[in-house]
């Protein structure tokens, strides 16, 4: 009696192993589609935005074209519907909720400091009608450097969760690395760097995961 439980305990702790397993691949199955989907739209607005802010009069005002990941938003939720449901596992809630509160983050900061610059209150001038030789006073805050950090953070979650090497070491160098290259090069040229992380963070891994799922 006492060899049947154990059998039947080892036998439940089977399922659970495998099932847990089995989400994770249908998980990471997919996911290149939606990796592949983000990195290619942060890249290639993170290179208009860059290109406009250094070489046209709108300036960092350029930034206001993020506005257009929204629409990314609305066409990778409806391809998701379009996909065929799936019960959400422990692993996969999870992992909408990082990266959720990841893109939550990131757009109220991104709103915020938008505001802020626009009403001008992210600058402070000594005097005021501004004399000549009067000093100007600006407040720099590295958003990008937060978001590049946020984005590896996130990831390596991801990966960790997924028990993907290549998505967890992606992260965390474009994380570590990005974030202090985006300071490093503050300005129009942080956008390049955006663009590099969005390429190892996000369409590297992608393209890996496409290749191993065909070759399967």
């Amino acid at each position: 009696m006492e060899e049947q439980k154990n059998m039947t305990a080892e036998r439940s702790l089977e399922i659970i192993t495998h099932s847990i397993e089995q989400s994770r691949r249908d998980i990471e199955r997919g996911s290149w589609k939606y990796m592949l989907l983000w990195g290619v739209s942060v890249s290639v607005i993170a290179l208009v935005v860059g290109h406009l802010w250094k070489h046209y009069p709108i300036g960092p005002g350029a930034n206001g074209l993020w506005g257009l990941l929204g629409f990314v938003g609305i066409y990778d939720y409806i391809m998701q519907k379009r996909q065929p449901r799936k019960p959400l596992t422990f692993i996969s809630k999870n992992i909408n909720y990082v990266w959720s509160c990841f893109g939550v983050m990131a757009g109220s900061i991104g709103f915020t400091l938008g505001l802020l610059g626009g009403s001008g209150l992210l600058s402070h001038t000594t005097s005021a009608p501004l004399p000549p030789g009067a000093e100007v006073l600006v407040y720099y805050i590295p958003i990008t450097c937060i978001i590049i950090f946020s984005m590896g953070v996130a990831g390596m979650i991801t990966g960790c969760m997924l028990r993907n090497k290549l998505i967890v070491v992606s992260s965390f160098l474009s994380g570590a690395i990005g974030s202090i290259l985006s300071v490093m090069f503050a300005g129009p040229n942080e956008m390049i760097v955006l663009s590099g992380v969005s390429v190892l963070a996000l369409i590297l891994p992608a393209l890996v995961i496409r290749f191993k799922e065909n070759g399967e």
